[in-house]
């Protein structure tokens, strides 16, 4: 960077313009911005997404505001920078351009610069509860839960849903609903894997739903439970009270819908229910292993309404996403159990060792989680391993020739390139990478490898085997591009 401008939030001074000239003080600008967006979005969104940025600096002739943490980044990144970017540059007569950054993330240039932007507002809450009277049960509760009853876990809202590439449309989807607006039909199919967050995203539209209009009736209720309910009230032969509570519905979940497969009774009262809330105005969501065209054991008509419905994927996460789930849940428990802390080194074990998807990277979390005493002690690689080995069992050893084909997906290498003598980084970084997972993995000896990579000299594994594990407790990229690769061996070795 080469020209960092404090801005009027951290000094009350003027702004000046890249032509350096006086303009309007940035502050003064934001407020207007801020007002503005205050004015067009809805409260919801505002106060969720918008209110806690913070404007903190001019950075090469660029308005910067930051983000407080990568969830909000992200959903301000896509929902709402052009707007921002629009209204800045309506209220600046020097028509600068915005960057979004987030401040965990932030260049170290600007952290060493500017104070945390957030310090003083929690200081002032902290001064402000310290003097406040202590609420009683009998208080209004806050809109949001932390936590997801006595368990710990975070609450299934959309701010502790990590979203991403795989599970995009889903989340648009289901926001949609959950504040009103319309999407095309009448029912909705959320199809997926076993793990990949379905239920999470049906418990965010329920909290969300909440949000926007409390006189909203969602109904959410598993598969099982309906065909529990519907058997007991076969029982007694009256099932009116399921009918009553199912079709007063403005918005009817079913989660896990392959569960009544086959189910000729059940599925025919479910899809009744359905009709009736739908022809009543209301819209149906439910949550599936598989697309409408792949689902076996239905009606000829319930396999109509199911590809008569919208139908988006929760695709398994990608590796970017997988680190989120771990890095997220993690400092979620972090934050009541300071002493559990988890290295980078530890969350790409995670990544690369756990090949589920993410309700297999929270249940190795929260498994390492009791193996530290319950978050009594930190966390180590030994206890890491144990959890990785009862996870997954005993693992197939890979062959070097194996790493090497890994190796060579992820960085688009060539096998001559990482058997050759050539000296560029794009060439020796993957090499290195493949010498010491090869070390790691194989269990081969350093000569064997050597002789794999071109014919080379053992000295070369141990060094670069060396090089690396010095590097890989504080270079993230590292971590992720050997999670990476790991990731890739078990994804060759799966597919024989």
């Amino acid at each position: 960077m080469d020209r960092i401008q404090l801005t009027d939030s951290q000094h009350d001074t003027p702004s000046t313009s890249t032509e350096g000239k006086t303009t309007r003080p940035g502050k003064d600008i934001w407020t207007d911005v801020f007002a503005r967006l205050e004015a067009t979005l809805n409260a919801v969104d505002f106060s969720r997404w918008i209110s806690g940025l913070r404007l903190i600096a001019e950075v090469d002739g660029a308005i910067v505001i930051a983000a407080r943490d990568q969830l909000s980044f992200d959903r301000v990144t896509i929902e709402h920078k052009r707007q921002i970017q629009r209204f800045w540059k309506d209220a600046d007569p020097a028509r600068r351009p915005v960057r979004i950054v987030c401040w965990r993330t932030a260049p170290t240039e600007l952290r060493d610069l500017i104070e945390d932007p957030w310090a003083k507002d929690e200081a002032a809450a902290k001064q402000q509860a310290e003097a406040a009277p202590v609420a009683s049960d009998t208080d209004d509760q806050p809109a949001r839960k932390k936590s997801d009853g006595n368990n710990g876990a975070p609450a299934k809202t959309f701010e502790t849903l990590v979203q991403g590439e795989s599970n995009k449309r889903p989340v648009q989807m289901a926001l949609r609903i959950a504040r009103g607006q319309p999407v095309g039909t009448s029912s909705v199919l959320i199809y997926g894997l076993q793990g990949v967050g379905k239920t999470h995203i049906l418990q965010a539209l329920i909290a969300e739903a909440e949000l926007s209009d409390p006189d909203r009736k969602v109904i959410y209720m598993t598969a099982e439970e309906f065909l529990s309910a519907y058997t007991d009230g076969v029982k007694a032969r009256d099932t009116s009270a399921l009918k009553k509570r199912l079709r007063s519905a403005d918005v009817l979940l079913i989660d896990d819908l392959h569960r009544i497969a086959g189910k000729k009774g059940t599925e025919t009262e479910l899809y009744q229910n359905i009709r009736e809330v739908t022809s009543q105005g209301g819209i149906v969501v439910m949550a599936g292993d598989q697309a409408p065209g792949d689902v076996t054991g239905f009606s000829p008509r319930m396999r109509g309404e199911l590809t008569g419905s919208i139908a988006v994927e929760v695709a398994a996460p990608e590796m970017e996403m997988r680190q989120r789930i771990i890095t997220e849940l993690a400092e979620h428990i972090h934050q009541s159990h300071p002493s559990f802390v988890l290295e980078d080194i530890m969350v790409a074990r995670i990544n690369s060792a756990i090949r589920g998807p993410g309700r297999e990277l929270t249940g190795a979390v929260w498994s390492l989680f009791t193996e530290a005493g319950f978050g009594e002690e930190t966390p180590t690689m030994e206890m890491l391993e144990r959890i990785i080995r009862r996870v997954e069992g005993t693992v197939r050893e890979p062959s070097i020739e194996l790493v090497k084909r890994a190796a060579m997906k992820v960085f688009s290498v060539s096998k001559a390139d990482l058997e050759s003598p050539c000296k560029a980084r794009a060439v020796v970084y993957p090499r290195q990478i493949a010498m010491y997972l090869c070390r790691e993995e194989t269990g081969k000896s350093l000569p064997q490898i050597g002789r794999s990579f071109g014919k080379r000299d053992h000295t070369t594994v141990l060094y670069s085997h060396r090089k690396l594990t010095k590097s890989i407790s504080n270079d993230t990229r590292l971590c992720e591009d050997i999670a990476k690769v790991r990731a890739m061996i078990f994804e060759l070795q799966a597919a024989g």
